[in-house]
């Protein structure tokens, strides 16, 4: 056999035995699992001769197929062929666990684990399609899909239990991690009981304090933490609870093995178990609200952050303690509260301050925000007065990070007491937010100054005498306001502080001139926002400043035109509004508690009323059904208001109208009388009954009048 033959006959052979590239382990699985392909034993017979190696790479090239196919289809097909995935002809499970008349389990590890995998692309994405799933433990007739589906994920769950049991060290990290993404798509609480149990029976023998795998701690952790972050059933919660000293002393004991590491490289396995410590402690506290009282563990926070390579570690921390801090508000963990943080402004602020880390800075001034407004006002005055002189400088740093950090921070200090009361506070605030609106167009700076914008128009409604405020300081606040409508995060926020602003105009000497512009360029764009194909948030926003600017006396100085146009806009969206929160909210900027303010609208918004209520039992989707009730009730208050105004001369224009669709409302209002949660109900109520009875009283009352009036009374005749 000639060279060139043997060359020829090898490039087959090797082409035989080459399983293509595309059927290994990715990179990210990797880096999510812990895991590296040369973990996997080859454990099955027979894989050092040439068929068996072949046979290995096949049902390797089958599973990785499937696992693309998992990842690539749309969730919503892909959940449909769950019958064939499962039981049908594909049925993965009798590839992981041996079960009597079943195939035989798959022996080779890396096959397993790349099926673990396909399972892991099932779950991931899918939390809205498996919240539909109901269990029932006695079938009916009849079995829904929300059944089914739940069937089936109880199914995949002692699937991989079983599996668990029975792994080796390198696959059971991939179902680790398999583990911790069907816990955050799982409902459990729409499953049978035991179901989550049953997983944390499984994974919470590796909380004792005892040498362990890092490798495994570290799957183990991401999967409470999985845990911790999903809602759970009342069980579980108590369980989770009660285990709540062995969780604390596994991260201590792991705080001190790890400890000597500090120093080295921030990938090594013993820093990942660290930073995975702190992780899950963050997600613990939204179960555990007294983590924030264990004062070793917030020496052991302070210390960490003092070595400044660990960068990864420092963010976990600090977002431990911004949401240890969250969750604590109120008087049961004041004093705990207090004391850690006065050590942060002593030790930590001060430290961080210098460095100007971009990367944990942003955090810490974050977190500031979580403090509240009793607990600010116990800290002294040297340490508050450093911190915001401090923030005021980062409102102009060069890292967008950290500006975005201390703009927003600004906005959410502003409304506690002790700085609100401040003139010289706000000031240089207004100051600051003039700046940077001007010079920096980044949307993420834009958003901030849009919600501190938002912050400081409310501080100055509440106290405008206060702060003495110059007028072209005002005008330019609100173009400020204005041109972060340009971008939809910062609408919300915007429009919301633009129609604040403007009301302010009232308390000016702004001549009519001077504010013209500004207010007519304001209407048309939040018309717009209202009306368009916005975001519902924007939309009811807009609406709320609409109503806002309809009432200012400032208005009146303007073309008659813009009252106009603010009325049909808001008198329209409640009817015709495919989202009821839009109407709910437009409906409430209709409530004027003086008739003039109707105009020659007053009749019109009867009718408009009137339509509204017929039109809100029509559901334009069915997720709109949870606010129906809320639109119904403004409604209510709604007619409640029109009626208080109501006057004898208006009976005349609409006897036709009260006489054919009173009844309309007639059910609604029965049930609105019997309510007793809708903020000032019973006054409302009542003025309007007294009013509806003065009616009655006055003299020379035709006889169409006082039918009307008592058929008016008539609706709130259980009140």
């Amino acid at each position: 056999m000639t060279n060139k033959r043997r060359q020829k006959k090898k490039r087959i052979i090797e082409s035989k035995n080459k399983v293509p590239k595309f059927v290994t382990i990715s990179i990210d699985d990797e880096v999510l699992m812990n895991v590296r392909d040369s973990d996997f034993s080859e454990d099955e017979p027979c894989t050092s001769n040439l068929t068996g190696r072949i046979t290995i790479d096949i049902r390797l090239l089958a599973a990785q197929i499937m696992k693309k196919m998992f990842t690539i289809v749309e969730k919503k097909i892909l959940l449909g062929y769950l019958y064939t995935i499962i039981d049908g002809s594909m049925n993965i499970q009798n590839c992981l666990i041996s079960e009597v008349g079943n195939s035989i389990r798959e022996p080779s590890s890396k096959v397993r684990a790349t099926i673990i995998t396909a399972i892991t692309s099932i779950f991931n994405g899918s939390k809205i399609f498996f919240a539909q799933a109901q269990y029932r433990e006695k079938k009916g007739a009849f079995t829904t899909w929300s059944e089914t589906l739940a069937d089936y994920i109880i199914r995949i769950h002692d699937t991989l239990l079983k599996d668990f049991g029975m792994e080796t060290l390198s696959v059971r990290l991939v179902l680790l991690h398999c583990f911790s993404t069907v816990i955050s798509n799982t409902p459990y609480t729409r499953l049978n009981k035991s179901l989550l149990k049953s997983v944390l029976d499984a994974i919470l023998v590796y909380t004792k304090c005892e040498p362990c795998d890092n490798y495994l701690r570290i799957g183990v952790f991401r999967c409470l933490s999985s845990v911790f972050n999903s809602e759970l059933p009342q069980f579980e919660k108590e369980l989770l609870l009660e285990k709540k000293t062995e969780i604390i002393n596994l991260c201590l004991y792991l705080f001190k093995e790890t400890k000597s590491f500090l120093e080295s490289d921030q990938d090594s396995t013993q820093m990942i178990v660290r930073r995975q410590c702190w992780q899950m402690l963050n997600s613990y506290c939204n179960h555990y609200h007294g983590l924030i009282e264990n004062r070793m563990l917030i020496n052991i926070a302070i210390e960490d952050m003092k070595y400044t390579k660990q960068t990864l570690l420092r963010k976990n921390i600090l977002s431990c303690l911004k949401q240890m801090s969250a969750v604590s508000e109120g008087d049961d963990y004041k004093s705990a509260r207090l004391e850690k943080w006065k050590l942060i402004f002593r030790k930590l602020i001060p430290q961080m301050f210098v460095e100007k880390d971009p990367h944990t800075l942003p955090i810490l001034i974050e977190s500031l925000s979580t403090i509240g407004s009793d607990l600010f006002n116990n800290l002294e005055d040297e340490l508050i007065d450093l911190y915001c002189n401090e923030l005021h400088m980062f409102v102009t740093y060069e890292d967008h990070n950290i500006q975005s950090a201390a703009i927003a921070t600004l906005g959410t200090l502003i409304k506690y007491e002790k700085l609100s009361k401040n003139p010289m506070y706000i000031r240089h605030t207004i100051d600051d937010l003039l700046y940077i609106s001007s010079i920096n167009k980044l949307n993420s700076i834009q958003e901030k100054v849009a919600w501190t914008l938002n912050c400081v128009s409310e501080i100055l409604v509440e106290n405008w005498d206060l702060y003495e405020i110059e007028d072209g300081k005002l005008l330019c606040l609100a173009k400020a306001a204005l041109s972060t409508l340009d971008r939809k995060p910062c609408r919300a926020c915007g429009s919301r502080a633009l129609g604040l602003l403007l009301s302010l105009i009232d308390h000016t000497d702004i001549t009519g001139q001077q504010f013209g512009p500004i207010y007519e360029d304001s209407i048309n764009i939040l018309i717009n926002i209202a009306n368009g194909n916005d975001s519902m948030k924007n939309r009811w926003n807009s609406c709320n400043s609409l109503g806002v600017l309809y009432q200012t006396n400032s208005i009146q100085k303007l073309p008659e035109t813009l009252r106009i146009n603010i009325f049909n806009t808001l008198s329209t969206l409640i009817i015709n509004c495919c989202n009821f929160k839009v109407r709910h909210v437009a409906c409430s900027s209709l409530m004027y508690n003086r008739r003039d303010l109707y105009g020659n609208n007053y009749s019109k918004m009867w009718h408009r009323l009137f339509d509204a209520f017929e039109n809100s039992q029509n559901l334009p989707h069915i997720c709109e059904y949870k606010h129906q009730q809320k639109l119904i009730n403004q409604l209510c208050a709604l007619f409640c208001n029109l009626c208080n105004l109501l006057e004898l001369s208006d009976i005349g224009g609409l006897t036709y109208l009260f006489d054919s669709r009173l009844h309309v409302i007639q059910n609604e209002m029965e049930k609105f009388c019997n309510f007793n949660d809708i903020p000032n109900y019973s006054e409302m109520l009542a003025a309007t009954h007294n009013h509806l009875h003065n009616m009655l009283k006055t003299k020379q009352l035709t006889s169409k009048q006082e039918e009307i009036i008592n058929n008016l009374l008539n609706v709130f005749v259980n009140h």
